[in-house]
């Protein structure tokens, strides 16, 4: 059983016209919210409430294996991740996981823009073992460790994607030396984008703890 705090979809909390952008979960309740797969497909959808995918994780390139698409062309989400996360403020994705491998497997998201270019990676740090669900949390920060920009570093290249997200990716980072053909399942849940404190407004505090999902 797990549980995760939902927060609140409020005007107050993604201010001004950047195309409906705030603090927002997808906890792909009914349907697979026209995500899609690495390879393009559709996700299948589980009825407790989260999608997943299998893939041929000995395929990974240097900078991963991409799971999960969240684009602006698929309108994913209804686009509630597509906007302007500097102006709203946003700072931090987290998402849950969840393999069946016997290996430990690190994860990445991939932030880019409706064109899927510009774009930058942050790496997870520690990697999941396999088995239970696990919540991972990035931080939004060019100064992160974890922080690989598609492109040349510093603020300016980091404040071109995030004016404009468009596309986010839940990318796989396994092990090297799995043999060929290593095929793993995962599944997700969970997709969040949180503002920074100082940009919830206090009044809107008691609103932001309203949802609870146990499983």
């Amino acid at each position: 059983m797990r549980s995760m705090i939902v927060p609140v979809v409020l005007a107050a909390l993604g201010a001004s016209a950047n195309a409906g952008v705030g603090a927002y979960t997808e906890t792909f309740t009914t349907d697979v919210a026209a995500w899609q797969t690495g390879a393009f497909n559709p996700p299948v959808f589980d009825p407790m409430g989260f999608i997943s995918t299998s893939a041929d994780v000995s395929t990974a390139g240097e900078f991963g294996l991409a799971l999960f698409r969240g684009h602006d062309a698929f309108d994913s989400s209804s686009d509630a991740f597509v906007g302007d996360y500097l102006t709203a403020g946003l700072d931090t994705i987290s998402l849950d996981v969840r393999h069946d491998s016997d290996e430990l497997m690190g994860f990445a998201i991939r932030v880019a823009t409706s064109g899927n270019s510009p774009a930058f990676v942050m790496l997870s740090g520690a990697p999941v073992a396999g088995g239970s669900w696990t919540t991972l949390s990035f931080d939004l920060d060019p100064d992160n460790p974890f922080y690989v920009p598609e492109g040349p570093p510093g603020f300016g290249f980091f404040a071109g994607v995030m004016t404009q997200v468009g596309n986010l990716q839940v990318l796989v980072l396994p092990p090297a030396g799995l043999p060929d053909g290593t095929v793993v399942h995962f599944d997700l849940d969970n997709v969040s984008t949180t503002p920074a404190p100082a940009t919830i407004l206090p009044a809107c505090l008691g609103l932001a703890l309203a949802g609870r999902r146990r499983r």
